[in-house]
């Protein structure tokens, strides 16, 4: 496989997050073999992030998933580079610190917006930010490359259609989204989401509520710029003030973009000083979305995924 980059496109760097247990699931999502050549849903997003200029790609896992995806990615291109960093609890701004102690009583680290976190030594520019075992497409990927060759300094991301994210299987969790014009004014996590007869149903912090099937969705696939580690530091060192003694508690990624969004006045004109409002770009696409959230999802994910890529 040979790398090709557009000169138009700034340096781009994919940001994997691969650190979650899977525990509906029942194992590691992220070396699950579901592509027509037995490729892993963590290889197909690389190979549409190459094809989009995407230069780069940091892992955010756990320590033991390291060597096994590193061997599974020996295959990727020599200009390509790929680093890896592990999610740890103590991995947090040193104001949380003293609040959290060993943080032995957590069960789990901090959730999305933590996992990010910890990859930013790593970065240095515009970035994309997906998580490992969803399938998002080619267009996923040359979207936010586009979107960063038309303006370097905007945050984005990429929507889909909720009726085409939901497991026949069980409920799952969505960010949902609301957008004035091309940009987002909301995105509020909604757990539990799940048909109930001819109903799409979830509930959130003010309870359980009747869902529009056709809303648009994030599937944790966004384009951020480096000022993202700035604010990331700032929500963990609320969220940790907060809620920081609860055992799995998580800070979500959705949550600290929401924080961001600037209001009606402010016309979409964002600053990237810690604290001012960034607006956010949604490019909204009709392509599949792919994921497996429970075992029994895997046969239909392997099925449409043949149907897609399969020759």
């Amino acid at each position: 496989m040979s790398l090709v980059l557009s000169l138009e496109v700034p340096s781009l760097t994919l940001v994997i997050m691969a650190a979650g247990l899977g525990s509906r699931y029942g194992g590691d999502k992220q070396l699950a073999r579901l592509g027509p050549c037995g490729e892993t849903m963590l290889e197909l997003s690389l190979a549409s992030a190459i094809k989009a200029g995407f230069s780069a790609a940091v892992i955010v896992t756990r320590a033991e998933l390291i060597e096994p995806l590193n061997h599974l990615l020996k295959h990727l291109p020599k200009e390509f580079k790929l680093s890896f960093c592990v999610q740890q609890k103590l991995d947090l701004p040193l104001e949380c610190l003293a609040l959290v102690g060993d943080a032995s009583y957590r069960t789990k680290p901090w959730g999305t917006a933590h996992a990010l976190w910890a990859a930013r030594d790593l970065v240095d520019g515009p970035m994309a930010v997906i998580n490992a075992d969803d399938y998002y497409g080619d267009m996923a990927f040359q979207l936010l490359a586009d979107g960063f060759r038309h303006d370097s300094d905007r945050w984005q991301m990429v929507a889909y259609c909720l009726a085409e994210t939901l497991s026949d299987h069980g409920g799952v969790n969505r960010g949902i989204c609301q957008t004035n014009g091309h940009y987002l004014t909301s995105v509020a996590e909604w757990l539990d989401i799940a048909w109930q007869g001819e109903k799409v149903v979830g509930h959130n912090d003010t309870g359980k509520a009747t869902l529009d099937p056709v809303s648009l969705v994030s599937m944790t696939c966004w384009g951020f710029t480096q000022d993202i580690f700035t604010v990331l530091g700032q929500a963990l060192t609320k969220f940790v003030k907060v809620s920081g003694q609860l055992p799995s508690s998580e800070c979500y990624l959705p949550a600290v973009v929401q924080s961001c969004l600037p209001s009606a006045d402010d016309n979409h004109l964002a600053t990237t000083k810690a604290g001012m409002s960034k607006a956010v770009y949604v490019n909204a696409t009709n392509e599949s979305w792919l994921g497996v959230t429970y075992p029994q999802d895997t046969v239909w994910v392997k099925q449409k995924l043949m149907e897609l890529l399969g020759d």
